[in-house]
């Protein structure tokens, strides 16, 4: 096996070990978090199967061809998991969960815009939800816009009124986002 085929399987290997680690992280990674931000229940095998079963790339292939195909397998995988994860949440507009983690998801997968857009979208429908807040300025406070930044530290104070056990982690990120006001021209 060449190099440029070695790289290609590793690269692969390491989108599908991401996109395994995303989703096992995000509903599980909670459990033994201080805070009690709910998380969606785990996906069922069925739904493992449908969002990682095509992408997981054969060992038994070396060809440089075979490298580039497993790779264009992969993008269409995830893909494919934001499309059904889409689909859900249109069949299903009320469960708030499966739109948190599509927002989270389209955050992942540097569709920033997108997310923001749809926890925005949220908010509005779910003014009270305390989880739709904090997420929300967790990825705003990502910005280097001081505007961003300073509807991200309203966000955790919203948050905390609606959650207080939520206010060690949203006190500290409110700290990290006063450095960075403070540092901005």
């Amino acid at each position: 096996m060449n190099i440029k085929t070695r790289k290609m399987l590793t690269i692969a290997a390491g989108i599908v070990v991401l996109a395994i680690t995303f989703t096992f992280g995000y509903w599980m990674g909670n459990r033994n978090n201080r805070t009690s931000i709910e998380t969606p229940n785990m996906l069922s095998h069925q739904d493992m199967e449908h969002a990682f079963g095509s992408i997981t790339p054969a060992a038994t292939e070396t060809s440089p061809h075979a490298a580039s195909m497993q790779g264009e397998t992969m993008a269409m995988g995830l893909s494919g998991l934001v499309a059904g994860l889409e689909k859900k949440v249109a069949a299903n507009p009320d469960n708030i969960e499966q739109q948190l983690l599509l927002a989270q998801t389209y955050k992942e997968l540097d569709s920033r815009d997108k997310s923001i857009a749809l926890l925005n979208k949220l908010n509005k429908r779910a003014p009270k939800n305390a989880q739709v807040k904090f997420i929300l300025a967790k990825i705003l406070m990502s910005s280097e816009d001081k505007q961003e930044l300073k509807q991200s530290l309203k966000l955790f104070d919203e948050s905390i009124k609606l959650q207080p056990e939520l206010s060690s982690d949203a006190k500290l990120f409110q700290g990290e986002i006063n450095v960075k006001l403070n540092n901005i021209p």
